[in-house]
């Protein structure tokens, strides 16, 4: 499935895992919104319009402490050009997270617009492709919830 583009030849946004193993070649494939940066910010010459970036985790301590570095670089302006329209944690087990999860997931909730959770799909540890599972309830509400934004506030088809 072509990844989403502009008019301009740009994304509409950037799916930016804050490690690797998150879920970005998942979700962006998934949702088909986007392109995927990998575990880097996207480089936004200055002439360029904002970037919209959804930063993605899993939902384990070390996880959330990478997305609480990327939210932190974000907020203090060391990515230039780029607007966080949230965080995408995907679920690391099917277990029930760790206290220390919940806590993250509380301080990052302050910091960023919005917070998400994809749940752990076992069908995925055995696919080849994600799209041969189907999407999720979880993944179409991710997908849904972003092109929203995208339509209500940043413009993009």
């Amino acid at each position: 499935m072509p990844q989403q583009v502009l008019e301009s030849g740009l994304p509409p946004l950037w799916w930016v895992g804050c490690h690797g193993g998150a879920g970005v070649t998942t979700l962006a494939t998934m949702t088909n919104l986007g392109a995927e940066m990998g575990a880097a910010w996207p480089q936004v010459p200055p002439d360029w319009r904002i970037q919209p970036v959804v930063l993605v985790a899993r939902g384990s301590a070390s996880g959330l402490r990478a997305a609480t570095g990327a939210a932190e670089q974000w907020r203090a302006r060391a990515v230039a050009n780029v607007r966080v329209l949230g965080l995408v944690v995907v679920a690391a087990s099917p277990k029930r997270p760790p206290k220390v999860v919940t806590e993250r997931l509380q301080l990052l909730g302050g910091w960023l617009p919005t917070i998400l959770r994809v749940g752990w799909v076992d069908a995925l540890l055995a696919a080849d492709n994600p799209l041969d599972v189907g999407v999720p309830p979880d993944v179409e509400a991710v997908r849904h919830r972003f092109q929203k934004i995208l339509n209500d506030e940043v413009g993009a088809p």
